[in-house]
């Protein structure tokens, strides 16, 4: 199959500029192959969130969706300021409870639509910029990569931030190329306009940084359209932004409380491995987080290819500088400018998650280029350039994908045993039991953090309670209530890294390692030891 690939329509506005002669005429919609390409796209990636799926973490992850289920008012359940003012995770979060209830259904189902979102918004922008082989194989690296992979089912702000950010500028560069399905008339392209207005709103309600890459939708869109209709855009984003305001000022008495939060973020005392550095160590985390374990070091090779891009390419440019303009103002805030002092803890590596589109599809699109002119000096491939431009493509990004898969099938990580698909379904279990003894065991302790996690599967999986007894909290020290003969205690990783904080309040109650009287009776132990159940004696 030859892939399509798009190029400037007959309308009168210019689209980007050339593509170093590989693009034809584009058509006025877009192909049948190429929305089926993108339907299975996104059907393969729903498959591997709901195999890959991890079990909920009792920290960041949980704060947001405890924060969800009391919104509008405060949650007392944890979670710093930033983070409980970041509505627009918190809003669908909202919305998927009031659908399955506060469940692991609600909990999986934002994420793995942000998952859906960023693959489908990458591979238009791939299909848009160059061909289907460049969309859908920079669509693969991206979700495929140890970056992403790991918060494809976590309900945090940086992968839904990133899908909405790529559904914009995929959006304003259907505009730019006058796509018929976007400006087939004025009304239309009003509405799309309108679109990408809320969809960068959308994407600074969920994460304040992604704004760095805004000046991406004006670049595109400058002496492209009278600057009457980009009010279009402005608006939505004017109302966003007053709604927000009012909110936060309704909330915290300060209308730029998230703005003020974020900004102290990165000087909470919990973590100071990325205070106080050299300059040229903030100057080269992008190198060390994309190239930090074996799983994840062709990542190096790509953003290398990113920065030898503008040499390439007008196109592989633009991708360059997007990954620039979020990068740099990163690297800025988090410690270049003061490392003293930084913004935020750049050393995270969902931080970096909206670099990694720009990086994925310059580096896919180089490697296609590259392979296409290599084939055209060759006589006998001459006349078969692009297909094997197309397969020598898929072959290279096969590679990381596959290194990274391996490692997650093989190496005996915690975070690899969380993943379903590796067994990590320990937490499930605890709801069928939960739900066979839900007349026999009328008191359950646990300490804080798996008492967070009990409560969640402590009812059905996408709603509804299986289990009505007492979930109590279970500190140490003797001015607290102590467990009392015939109640349960649940134990989560008490001798394994799958919950480090979970084993840390074990070690506080029961002595580390973890040591239980020898007079209680074991009531579940999962595979692995990760959920341990007794009744006291």
């Amino acid at each position: 199959m030859t892939p399509e690939v798009s190029a400037p329509s007959s309308a009168p506005t210019r689209t980007l500029p050339p593509q170093d002669h590989v693009d034809q005429q584009p058509r006025p919609h877009p192909g049948v192959t190429t929305v089926l390409v993108g339907i299975l796209l996104a059907l393969g990636v729903a498959a591997i969130a709901v195999l890959y799926r991890l079990s909920p973490y009792p920290s960041d992850q949980l704060n947001y969706f405890d924060a969800a289920r009391e919104f509008p008012h405060r949650s007392s359940t944890g979670g710093g300021e930033h983070q409980l003012l970041r509505i627009g995770l918190i809003v669908p979060l909202r919305l998927a409870q009031m659908l399955f209830g506060y469940s692991q259904g609600a909990y999986l189902l934002v994420p793995t639509l942000a998952a859906i979102g960023l693959a489908v918004a990458v591979y238009a922008l791939g299909v848009l910029l160059f061909n289907r082989t460049v969309g859908f194989a920079a669509a693969v690296l991206t979700v495929g990569n140890s970056i992403v992979f790991t918060d494809l089912t976590a309900p945090l702000p940086d992968l839904l931030a990133t899908a909405l950010l790529c559904g914009a500028v995929a959006l304003t560069l259907a505009i730019r190329q006058g796509r018929h399905v976007v400006t087939a008339s004025a009304r239309r392209q009003a509405g799309a306009l309108v679109m990408v207005g809320i969809l960068l709103g959308w994407s600074y309600l969920t994460r304040e940084y992604i704004v760095f890459c805004w000046p991406l939708v004006p670049f595109l869109l400058w002496k492209r359209l009278p600057y009457r209709r980009l009010l279009w855009i402005v608006a939505p984003l004017t109302a966003i932004g007053l709604v927000e305001l009012g909110l936060n000022a309704a909330a915290s008495g300060d209308a730029l409380a998230r703005l003020h939060a974020s900004a102290s973020h990165g000087q909470s005392p919990r973590s100071t491995s990325f205070i106080g550095h050299s300059r040229q160590w903030y100057l080269s985390r992008p190198a060390a987080i994309l190239g930090g374990t074996p799983k994840i070091k062709k990542l190096k090779a790509a953003l290398l290819a990113t920065v030898a891009a503008p040499l390439i390419s007008r196109r592989l440019a633009f991708l360059a500088g997007w990954a620039a303009i979020f990068a740099l103002p990163l690297i800025a805030l988090g410690g270049f400018l003061d490392p003293d002092h930084p913004m935020l803890r750049i050393t995270k590596e969902r931080y970096w998650i909206p670099l990694m589109p720009a990086v994925c599809l310059c580096a896919v699109a180089g490697v296609w280029l590259l392979a296409r002119n290599r084939a055209t000096v060759v006589p006998a491939l001459r006349g078969r350039s692009r297909v094997v431009a197309t397969w020598v493509t898929l072959a290279v990004v096969a590679v990381p994908v596959g290194i990274a898969q391996h490692a997650r099938m093989t190496e005996p990580t915690p975070q690899n045993a969380s993943f379903a698909a590796n067994g990590g379904v320990q937490l499930e279990h605890l709801r069928p039991w939960l739900d066979q003894h839900s007349t026999g065991v009328t008191t359950v302790w646990a300490e804080p953090r798996t008492y967070r996690l009990v409560k969640l599967f402590a009812t059905g999986t996408f709603g509804g309670p299986v289990w009505s007894g007492e979930l109590k909290l279970w500190l140490p020290g003797a001015s607290h209530p102590q467990p009392l003969p015939g109640d349960y205690v649940v134990l989560y990783s008490p001798r394994s890294g799958v919950c480090g904080p979970c084993r840390d309040n074990a070690e506080a109650l029961l002595g580390s390692p973890v040591h239980v009287p020898a007079s209680w009776q074991p009531a579940f132990i999962s595979s692995r030891r990760v959920v341990e159940i007794y009744q006291v004696r």
